[in-house]
């Protein structure tokens, strides 16, 4: 039995639109893109419109968690192509959410900081983020979610950490 195979005594599953979709359905990397997918279409169901889109979002509290942090370094921990990040940093910049500051010691380097302006726009976008964010997910209970978020970590070769209350 190959490792995508399902046991002999299961039976065929199908999904909600009663699409059968053979052996994809035990292929960890295919429900995975799927439950993406989905989680992604009800949290920005839930989200809404915002003035701050969830990439910007993200690099801003990556930016003000690790001040002075090389914006390569934190492109490649969120697997942002280099040319995109440049794009996305510019973005915040002109809006006066970020600077850009190049070292002395590394002209090669870009380093960034988070202005008053981006702390206040993470703050006022920090609730909806995050409260979009776990009712997105809201057919975990909080065990299931717990669960879930250390597995996905896992995966994505993060250490573990604690749980939060």
């Amino acid at each position: 039995m190959s490792a995508l195979r399902k046991p002999a005594d299961e039976a065929p599953a199908e999904s909600k639109t009663g699409v059968s979709l053979g052996e994809l359905e035990y292929s960890a990397g295919f429900i995975m893109r799927i439950a993406q997918l989905t989680a992604f279409e009800r949290f920005f169901e839930v989200l809404g419109t915002s003035a701050m889109r969830v990439s910007e979002f993200t690099v801003l509290t990556a930016v003000a968690e690790n001040p002075g942090i090389r914006q390569g370094v934190i492109a490649d921990v969120l697997k942002i192509k280099w040319s995109n990040m440049t794009k996305l940093v510019r973005g915040l910049e002109e809006r006066g959410l970020v600077e850009r500051h190049i070292p002395p010691d590394n002209r090669r380097s870009v380093v960034l900081r988070v202005t008053e302006k981006g702390r206040q726009a993470i703050e006022a976008s920090a609730d909806a983020m995050y409260r979009s964010d776990r009712m997105a997910l809201s057919m975990l209970d909080d065990e299931e979610h717990a669960q879930f978020v250390a597995l996905a970590r896992k995966i994505a070769g993060w250490p573990a950490t604690r749980r939060r209350d």
